[in-house]
């Protein structure tokens, strides 16, 4: 199989598409620690070759912001890309901002992926010096409120974790996107999967928080589940129910804006505050829960998430 360097960017999140990429790490820490997320199978072979975590030499980044710099790539946005480019030490991360910001005209935008565990890590006083360093937002996988789901996926934190870390970083100053996976608990845990991650997002009240639908990865665990009949995957219908009981339960004080962004979704509401747009996004769920198209609609067949 042949090994991905780290300076090949393998993933980034959609709102990302028209951005300036610039690979600061490769691969997942807790991918290569643990086997990674049950769903996940980035970084592991489906792109065309495993990529195992690893940090680019600082030199190596700051001469590809000097590039963009010299082509004059100013008013784009930057996308630090890697796994997880906050398990970088603090100082190494911020410099790479900084540079960014004095090298690069009119960014209006610098954001990366972050792990809740990286951020539990690091002081307050780090998170603060990250912000004005410059980093704006972060694109963090909850995936699900339910403590037993994610454990059964193997994130790593528990709901309490995320709900401190996403505090912690939006405290500091830094926004936060939530993904939250549609269909993570299969049949069996549904509702809880729905009831407990509308509860994490009343607590943490996030920037943003997007959903994507569980689609199933070759060479993901979770896709030998499948085969094997132990996990069920949800329908169409199904999947849109879910994203309707999460929006139902969040607590009245919740003002994210809300993102369907992903070719895995069934459904393409928008919210810039979903404590506005509640009503109005609840009632479009429900006429399209009663839509005789989508009830008789067939999965995608999608083998990436």
């Amino acid at each position: 199989m042949k090994v991905l360097q780290p300076e090949t960017i393998v993933i980034r999140p959609p709102v990302e598409a028209y951005s300036l990429l610039i690979p600061v790490t490769g691969g997942c820490s807790w991918n290569t620690q643990t086997g990674g997320c049950r769903f996940c199978g980035t970084y592991k072979g489906i792109y065309g070759g495993v990529q195992p975590y690893a940090i680019r030499p600082l030199e190596d980044v700051l001469a590809d912001i000097d590039i963009y710099a010299e082509r004059h790539y100013d008013g784009f946005p930057v996308f630090l890309a890697g796994g997880n480019p906050t398990s970088l030490p603090t100082e190494h991360l911020a410099t790479i901002v900084r540079y960014v910001r004095e090298r690069i005209k009119n960014v209006p935008r610098i954001s990366c992926y972050a792990r809740a565990l990286d951020i539990l890590r690091k002081t307050d006083e780090e998170l603060r010096i990250l912000a004005e360093a410059g980093l704006d937002i972060v694109y963090m996988g909850l995936e699900s409120g339910s403590d037993k789901i994610l454990r059964m996926m193997r994130k790593g934190v528990n709901s309490k974790g995320y709900i401190k870390a996403g505090k912690r970083l939006m405290d500091a100053g830094i926004k936060l996107s939530l993904y939250i996976i549609i269909g993570l608990g299969g049949y069996k845990y549904s509702e809880e999967h729905c009831l407990e991650t509308a509860k994490v997002l009343t607590e943490i009240n996030p920037t943003i928080f997007r959903f994507r639908t569980l689609h199933i990865v070759p060479g993901s665990e979770i896709y030998k589940d499948v085969r094997e009949g132990k996990f069920e995957l949800l329908r169409p219908i199904d999947n849109v129910k879910e994203e309707y009981l999460i929006i139902k339960n969040l607590g009245p004080n919740v003002t994210s804006a809300v993102r369907n962004d992903h070719i895995s979704n069934y459904c393409d509401f928008e919210s810039e505050n979903i404590k506005e747009d509640r009503e109005m996004v609840l009632k479009y769920l429900e006429e399209l829960l009663d839509n005789p198209r989508i009830q008789k609609a067939q999965r995608k067949l999608l083998t990436r998430m």
